[in-house]
C-alpha cells in the first residue's frame, strides 16, 4: 500500500519538485524492501513447497522489479554521463540475472504451456536487450536519463499494481469467478496483463511528449 500510494504521489506531483523527489524516494525504498523480502518466499517455493516453476517465476519477477527500481534511481543520479551508469556494478547485477531468468521463464512457460510466463518473459528479454544495446552504443536521445527514469518507474509501477490487483484484491476475483459468467481465464489474467497494457499506453504517450522534436531540441 505504501508503494502504491507513493507511486501515484510521484506520478501526479510536478516533475522535479521537492515533493516529487520525496515521493519517489519513498516509492523506491518501499520497492527495495519488497524485493528483499521476496527472496525467502522464493526459497520457500523452491525448497519446501517443491514448486520449482513457481520459484523460477518469482525469482524472475524479483529480478525484473529490482532492475526497474535500480534503473529509475541511477538514471537520475548518473544523468550527466551515461558511461558512469553502465560502469557501475549494479548495471551488470541487474542486467544479466534478469536476462538469464527471463530466458529460463520463457523456456519453462513453453515446456509447461504457461501463457502468462511466456508473456511476462518477453518484458525481461526486451528490457535486458535494451540495456545491452545502450551499453554498447550509448544513448540515442539527448534526454535519455529522463526517458529511462520514467520508463523504469513504469516498470516498477507494473509490479506494484500487479501485486495489489493479484494479491490484495484476490477475494474480489474469487467472488467474481463464483457469481458471474466472466471466463475464469480472463479473471486470472486481468490482474497481470491490465497493468502492463496501461503502462505501455502511458509509455507511448510520454515518449511522444519527450521524444521527436522535444528530444532533438536538446541536442
Amino acid at each position: 500500500m505504501l508503494a502504491l500510494a507513493s507511486f501515484w504521489c510521484a506520478a501526479l506531483l510536478r516533475k522535479g519538485a521537492a515533493q516529487h523527489r520525496a515521493a519517489g524516494k519513498v516509492f523506491l525504498v518501499a520497492m527495495a524492501v519488497i524485493v528483499i523480502t521476496s527472496l525467502p518466499i522464493t526459497l520457500e517455493f523452491a525448497l519446501y513447497r517443491q514448486r520449482p516453476l513457481s520459484a523460477l517465476f518469482l525469482a524472475y519477477l524479483m529480478a525484473l522489479t529490482a532492475n526497474g527500481v535500480w534503473m529509475a534511481w541511477r538514471a537520475v543520479t548518473d544523468r550527466r554521463d551515461w558511461r558512469v551508469l553502465v560502469a557501475r556494478p549494479g548495471w551488470s547485477l541487474t542486467l544479466w540475472p534478469l536476462a538469464l531468468l527471463a530466458l529460463g521463464v520463457l523456456v519453462g512457460g513453453l515446456l509447461n504451456g504457461q501463457p502468462l510466463m511466456i508473456t511476462f518473459s518477453l518484458i525481461g528479454l526486451w528490457a535486458s536487450t535494451r540495456m545491452w544495446r545502450f551499453a554498447r552504443r550509448g544513448p540515442v536521445h539527448a534526454n535519455w536519463a529522463l526517458r529511462q527514469h520514467y520508463q523504469s518507474m513504469l516498470g516498477a509501477g507494473i509490479a506494484t499494481h500487479v501485486a495489489f490487483l493479484g494479491i490484495g484484491m484476490r477475494p474480489f476475483w474469487r467472488w467474481l469467478q463464483a457469481h458471474t459468467v466472466v471466463p475464469a481465464t480472463l479473471i486470472e489474467l486481468f490482474p497481470w496483463l491490465a497493468p502492463v497494457l496501461v503502462a505501455v499506453v502511458i509509455g507511448r504517450v510520454l515518449n511522444k511528449r519527450y521524444g521527436g522534436k522535444a528530444a532533438a531540441a536538446l541536442h
